[in-house]
């Protein structure tokens, strides 16, 4: 059997809606609610065609309807929605204020936002007008009109309905040449820089380093692309509690080592470069390593009880937990004390809902596919056809969105809630309701398009009928052997 070319696309994307939302100037919310704060107001989706509004982060009161087919975190008093397929911004009461016209749109910074159109990200103003178009492949606002710019195209990271622009999501792991660039200025460094983060929020400083360097240390960079701290550290993170840890590389003859410390918000030297490893500062402590012990380390540089263990480990919230002495566990209080070992707990898992659904058919916001003739549709929980049965099959709803075969253009389509075929997002050459890493869909056909047709025909008709055989996934061969039958959306094994 040949291994199919695989979508990886099947992530179920995103799209489309209600093209009323132009329309409407806002939804009612008294002007009270233009003072929200940004993180008052949290994105949250549902409902059959599993759409998005904003609800209140305390009470969980809805504050703008479900009607976005993506919605983002509110930044500077705006949030990037998506409506048919494009993405544009909304104020506090709901009222569209930037018009949808982007692929992707990310958080305001200092009235700049980053913006995608086709594989080239640019900038937009509050005020909507495009100030930066479309020609890079990363271009993102970190202070006042400077930007954090990389050359080519936009490359995708993670499935549509995640992938966002947000540069301490995205943009600081790319690994790529990248430079500073403002918009009233131009270029103010070369593009040959790698930038980590050095401060949550809007940073007065980032770390960089030159990748022509032939040492390629990283040092603190200021806006205006002048130096705070000359190039000094092989690895550096970012600052918590006020600390950042920063370590640099020691050369000896057939032997290196590393030497870890940490700088202040000012880059100076706090804790010095003294230790074989050390974690990020949390709860006001560090985990430290120092020659096969293990202790913790408060923000002033003191070990906590004054000395080192065999093994220190924190609890869930990063406090410290436990010590190991002499092969035995002790807790450990915040005086230094050795206590008896504190008792473990399970960890917090949270219950997600709706519950995923026990038959391949059904959709999780209590939708159901449906099948007349040979094809397919979707109905509501109450019976009423939502969409009518016509398509070859169908995808659930989400994010505003189905997905169907298009014989004409060999490839599945977005449809709307309508039932009517749309132009955002784009057409994908595969589908697959269901993914798992390492295996891939079996090949009921050669060719691609109609190999996954029939497997998601398959899919659907195990569902109506748990007698008809389940399309299955086939194992890579490396972490993933077996063969494994798709049912009920839960994984089975197979011999």
């Amino acid at each position: 059997m040949t291994q199919p070319r695989l979508a990886k696309r099947n992530w179920s994307l995103i799209p489309l809606l209600v093209a009323l939302f132009s329309c409407a100037p806002s939804y009612g919310v008294s002007n009270d609610d233009l003072t929200r704060n940004d993180n008052s107001m949290l994105p949250s989706c549902g409902g059959v065609f599993d759409l998005c509004g904003y609800s209140d982060r305390r009470t969980g009161n809805e504050l703008i309807p479900k009607a976005f087919e993506r919605a983002m975190k509110f930044s500077e008093g705006l949030a990037a929605v998506r409506i048919n397929g494009l993405f544009g911004y909304v104020d506090t009461t709901g009222k569209v204020v930037i018009e949808p016209q982007f692929d992707l749109a990310g958080p305001f910074h200092d009235g700049f936002a980053e913006i995608l159109v086709g594989q080239h990200t640019g900038v937009v103003a509050k005020t909507g007008k495009v100030v930066l178009e479309p020609q890079f492949g990363r271009s993102t606002p970190i202070m006042g009109d400077v930007l954090v710019v990389r050359k080519g195209q936009y490359r995708q990271k993670r499935p549509p309905e995640l992938e966002e622009l947000d540069p301490f999501d995205g943009l600081f792991l790319e690994y790529e040449p990248m430079g500073l660039f403002s918009l009233s200025k131009g270029w103010l460094t070369a593009d040959t820089y790698e930038f980590k983060r050095f401060e949550r929020g809007r940073p007065t400083y980032v770390w960089a380093r030159d990748l022509n360097s032939k040492r390629g240390r990283f040092g603190l960079m200021n806006y205006d692309g002048h130096w705070k701290i000359e190039p000094a550290f092989d690895a550096v993170q970012s600052l918590n509690d006020g600390l950042a840890v920063v370590s640099i590389n020691i050369e000896k003859v057939g032997n290196r080592r590393e030497l870890w410390g940490a700088v202040d918000a000012d880059g100076r030297i706090v804790i010095p470069l003294a230790y074989d490893w050390l974690s990020y500062w949390d709860q006001g402590y560090s985990v430290a390593r120092l020659n096969g012990e293990e202790g913790f380390l408060d923000t002033g540089g003191s070990l906590l009880g004054s000395r080192l263990f065999k093994k220190a480990e924190r609890d869930l919230q990063g406090k410290p937990s436990k010590v190991l002495v002499d092969d035995k566990w002790f807790g450990i209080t915040p005086q230094g004390s050795l206590v008896d070992p504190p008792e473990e707990k399970p960890y917090p898992f949270r219950r997600g809902e709706p519950i995923i659904p026990s038959k391949n058919t059904q959709c999780k916001f209590g939708a159901s596919i449906v099948s007349k003739n040979g094809l397919w549709g979707m109905e509501g929980r109450d019976g009423r056809i939502l969409v009518e049965p016509k398509f070859e099959a169908i995808s659930c709803f989400r994010r505003g969105v189905a997905w169907v075969p298009d014989t004409a253009k060999h490839a599945w389509c977005p449809i709307g809630p309508d039932g009517i075929g749309r132009s955002k997002p784009d057409c994908l050459p595969t589908y697959y309701e269901f993914e798992t890493p390492h295996y891939y869909p079996e090949n009921l056909d050669p060719d691609p398009f109609r190999s996954s047709v029939l497997w998601m025909q398959a899919y659907l008709k195990h569902g109506l009928d748990p007698s008809y055989p389940s399309p299955r996934l086939m194992g890579y061969g490396m972490e993933g052997r077996r063969t494994i039958s798709v049912s009920c959306r839960e994984i089975i094994r197979c011999n």
